[in-house]
């Protein structure tokens, strides 16, 4: 890949540790012949990416999903390192920073490209989420209703606590803690997952891109509840029925030359 010359550095205070480790590689870059951009502000200031080659991360993979749409927007990889619990998206360490980072610098580094939903609401404009789109049951304790079409085709109907529609880099975080299959991050699918199902029938279903899901609420004591990376979305209430497709854009993800997905599966999850 082409050496970077110019990055944005955008730094958690709330985790400990990450405004330092940020300055640090301020520092490191800048001693290396880069430019530099810097900010301790979450999310990043509007146009905070624009002109820069690559984006670091000093947080965890919440941090990461604020740069969403700036990152697809403006074409940048975004590179995370990790000061979260449990990222699968922030895979550097901030102990390799000053043997990794040099290298990063003169171009040793790969950019994946993930993919993300497109998701929309009736009469209304297409919205993005890297890891998923969740539709809840607005009452605690209750289930909600929910008809699940493909095209035109019924899937399902559902008596659920919420259905999950995950990408595969969504599939290891509430697609998997839902009972969800992981899915390599290469894949082009969405996966859907009820949630407590009243059927136990009920299981994932995984859709190839292309496909369409339009997703039905009835007869619900309130009005469900639909949040996309982890955010509420369609403030008050959302408008039925909503719409999830694979999106034709994806998000960069800048990763180490010899970054193994599996290995970060394996500690991440245990499988050691």
């Amino acid at each position: 890949m082409q050496a970077l010359r110019k990055i944005a550095i955008i730094s958690n205070a709330s985790k400990e540790g990450a405004e330092d480790a940020g300055l640090h590689l301020k520092t490191l870059a800048e001693n290396h012949g880069l430019e530099v951009v810097i900010t301790e502000e979450f999310p990043a200031p509007d146009g905070f990416l624009k002109g820069t080659d690559a984006c670091f991360v000093m947080g965890g993979d919440g941090t990461l999903l604020s740069l969403m749409e700036q990152a697809v927007n403006q074409e940048v990889p975004v590179a995370g390192v990790r000061y979260g619990k449990l990222g699968f998206l922030a895979t550097f360490s901030p102990e390799e920073l000053n043997v990794q980072m040099p290298k990063i610098f003169d171009g040793a580094y790969k950019v994946c490209h993930r993919s993300l939903l497109s998701f929309k609401q009736k009469s209304g404009k297409s919205c993005l989420a890297l890891n998923d789109l969740v539709v809840k049951s607005g009452s605690n304790g209750r289930l909600a209703r929910f008809s699940v079409f493909a095209g035109d085709e019924l899937v399902a109907d559902y008596a659920c606590d919420g259905i999950v529609f995950s990408t595969p880099t969504g599939s290891t975080a509430y697609n998997l803690a839902a009972g969800g299959p992981v899915a390599h991050p290469d894949a082009r699918v969405v996966l859907m997952t009820p949630i407590s199902a009243h059927t136990l029938t009920s299981r994932s279903v995984v859709f190839p891109s292309g496909v369409t899901l339009r997703i039905h609420a009835f007869d619900n004591p309130d009005p469900p509840l639909v949040s996309a990376d982890g955010q509420t979305v369609f403030d008050p209430y959302p408008q039925f029925p909503l719409e999830v497709s694979a999106a034709e854009s994806t998000f960069p993800l800048l990763e180490e030359m010899n970054h193994s997905h599996f290995r970060v599966l394996r500690n991440k999850l245990k499988w050691d």
